[in-house]
């Protein structure tokens, strides 16, 4: 019967011949027996469905020792099982006497030889095949039929999938339960001795006759050697060691002094969330919850926070291969640990990789240096860094604009840390920390510290808010916050000791609130203005707000000094206004403001530059989609670059809109 083999050298541990049960060349040999060459014995030919008809010949040798598969169908027909390797993969004594000794690739070449000249060698064909190799040691990995020690997985799976299905225990992101579950329910006898010289050594104990003894300790094992022995027996401990993964399993209840009942275990059994990476949900999650639902009746965790990969930022896995590992002990001395924190936290979103670059690890750094100097403003201006406010005497509208606007910021912070969204903490801080409270807030205030109707709760208002911003930031940044509480707040105590303060302010706080953002509103809208028409801020600009609130009205004639000081705005007349030539239009919600433009900015020349860039842009935006548009390029151009091709398209789209805005602003 002709088979065909990848590893001729295996025939030497060969116990059947396999055919499919259907195949009708092979059926009236079914429960034969066939010569096997080299090896003087006969072995059966057997039906099995592993044999594949359509490939080779048909027929299929099997190695039960030495072939995963060919190891399944030895259980099912009852072979025998051959191991005819030693630990070097060299040929051992169950084979012939000749082949004893040879490597298994001096041996390979030995029986071809051999094969040829009994004339039993038919012929030899290249063929692709996946190698397994060693990753330390680079040479194939061989199947080798050794005694271990298993663990019935499939028992311990089933209260962990039942807590996960439950409720119980929950992942975050929800879409790795799919994982942990298609793991968990196709689950296999885990093998859990190692042969390594280090590691929790396997507690069984053996006897001259190899009687084996499991006990939790070498006396144990010796009491039940002298009932099994009738007398003192020498007994010698299994070398194996238990599988790293079988330890660590271990791990949630091991470290709290178990199996004794202590006030840490009670206390801290089981926690309340686990982060860690999906790559190891089934090797250490799945594993620790198996434990911890067999020993302690309950799994470890109530939540299992699934954090993403950090990726070069061309979104490639790092590897020094390629070249692109970033070292984060350089970005920490070049940027320092809070910066680097701050980074990572505002990059992790959930279910997608961390594309990580030096840049914006960078650009954060100023993030960090704003912290740094607005906590120096607020200094030498003597302001009060006391960690309680009296609500009842606040009444000024900043004040009451700023107190508002954390009040919704610290909401929005505790919702985001029950939901894990650290990305979203991070954004949040980071725009009222840089956007409102520096840029607009600190602003807005400068002129109140000189002034002794103002400075009193300025002061007050000010130290406070960023105390409240240094608790926010102090989970990610916890080293330039713990350096300012110490400096400024309280040198006694540590800020990482200290609790949030929840508040709520009152409503009469809310038209404070509204109306100091539509400030914000129309001076943005005015900076805007300025920078896009090139408007010198040596040139004041006369501006014509038209608006039926006369609330509104009274709250802006309030802030004319900060539309002076930071729009350089010559006046502020309130009327009823209409589109005029040399002038500009901008359209807010509630308010609609002109800027004369005569003397200020030629608005026929500003307008040609305006469409000579959108012409640019539109070229520019031709080339982009007639990419995207191409098959043939889409088909055969790698995911990043038609990514990258895409993101351009939504940037010059955007800058095309924003030029069309700003000619319709000064139509």
């Amino acid at each position: 019967i002709v088979i065909a083999t990848t590893r001729p050298e295996t025939m030497l541990g060969d116990s059947a011949v396999a055919v499919h049960p259907e195949d009708s060349r092979y059926k009236d040999l079914i429960g034969k027996h066939c010569n096997l060459p080299l090896v003087e014995k006969t072995i059966p030919i057997i039906a099995d469905e592993y044999a594949d008809p359509e490939k080779g010949s048909g027929a299929v040798k099997i190695t039960p020792a030495h072939d995963f598969n060919d190891f399944e169908v030895g259980k099912r027909h009852q072979l025998e099982f051959i191991n005819i390797f030693d630990q070097f993969a060299k040929i051992n004594e169950n084979a012939p006497s000749k082949y004893q000794g040879l490597d298994r690739f001096e041996a390979r070449q030995l029986i071809l030889e051999e094969l040829q000249g009994l004339g039993l060698l038919i012929k030899e064909e290249k063929q692709d095949m996946v190698v397994p190799y060693g990753d330390r040691s680079g040479v194939v990995i061989e199947p080798w039929l050794t005694d271990q020690w298993f663990c019935n997985a499939k028992k311990l799976s089933i209260d962990p999938i039942k807590s996960v299905k439950e409720g119980k225990t929950n992942f975050v992101p929800k879409n790795w339960e799919n994982t942990f579950f298609n793991w968990m329910e196709n689950i296999q006898p885990w093998c859990i001795s190692r042969q390594l010289w280090w590691g929790h050594q396997i507690p069984a104990w053996y006897g001259p006759d190899k009687k084996c003894f499991v006990a939790l300790s070498i006396d144990d094992a010796n009491l039940k050697a002298k009932k099994h022995y009738g007398k003192e027996t020498e007994l010698i401990q299994d070398e194996d060691v238990l599988d790293t993964w079988f330890s660590s399993a271990l791990w949630t209840f091991s470290t709290l002094d178990w199996p004794n009942k202590t006030y840490e275990l009670e206390r801290f059994y089981p926690g309340n969330v686990l982060v860690t990476g999906f790559d190891i949900i089934f090797f250490w999650v799945a594993r620790m919850m198996m434990m911890g639902s067999y020993f302690m009746k309950q799994t470890p965790f109530k939540d299992v926070y699934i954090h993403p990969l950090i990726r070069d930022e061309k979104g490639q896995k790092m590897s020094k291969s390629k070249g692109n590992i970033i070292d984060p002990l350089v970005l920490l001395d070049k940027y320092g640990a809070d910066t680097l924190r701050f980074t990572l936290t505002a990059l992790l979103n959930p279910g997608r990789d961390v594309k990580l670059a030096e840049d914006r690890v960078k650009g954060y750094k100023s993030f960090t240096n704003k912290i740094w100097n607005a906590a120096n403003f607020l200094n030498i201006n003597d302001v009060t860094f006391i960690d309680s406010l009296d609500n009842n005497k606040i009444s000024l509208d900043t004040s009451k604009w700023i107190l508002k606007e954390y009040e919704n910021v610290q909401a929005e912070y505790f919702k985001n840390i029950e939901k894990y969204q650290f990305h979203e903490i991070a954004s949040l801080i980071y725009h009222f920390t840089w956007h409102t409270f520096c840029d607009w807030y600190i602003e807005f205030i400068k002129s109140d510290f000189a002034n002794d109707e103002k400075s009193e709760e300025t002061k007050k208002v000010s130290g406070w808010i960023f105390i409240q911003i240094l608790k926010l930031l102090h989970p990610i940044m916890p080293f330039i916050t713990e350096k300012l509480w110490l400096s400024l707040v309280d040198s006694q105590s540590f800020l990482m000791s200290q609790n949030f303060t929840e508040i709520s302010f009152d409503n009469s706080f809310n038209d404070s609130n509204k109306y100091t953002k539509k400030v914000i509103e129309m001076m943005t809208a005015l900076r805007n203005l300025r920078a896009n028409l090139n408007i010198s801020y040596k040139n004041e600009i006369e501006i014509f707000v038209d608006t039926r609130n006369e609330d509104l009205i009274k709250f802006i004639s309030n802030y004319q000094n900060e539309f002076k000081r930071l729009i350089k705005t010559k006046s502020i007349k309130f009327e009823q206004v209409s589109s005029q030539k040399k002038s500009a239009f901008i359209v807010l919600n509630e308010i609609t403001i002109l800027i004369p433009l005569e003397g200020i900015v030629d608005t026929e020349k500003e307008k040609s530059k305006l469409n000579d860039k959108k012409n640019i842009y539109t070229k520019k935006l031709k080339v982009v989609l007639d990419k995207l548009n191409n098959k043939a390029f889409i088909d055969k151009a790698p995911d990043n670059v038609i990514e990258n091709f895409k993101i351009q398209e939504k940037e010059i789209n955007s800058s095309i809109e924003k030029i069309d805005e700003i000619i319709n602003t000064i139509n």
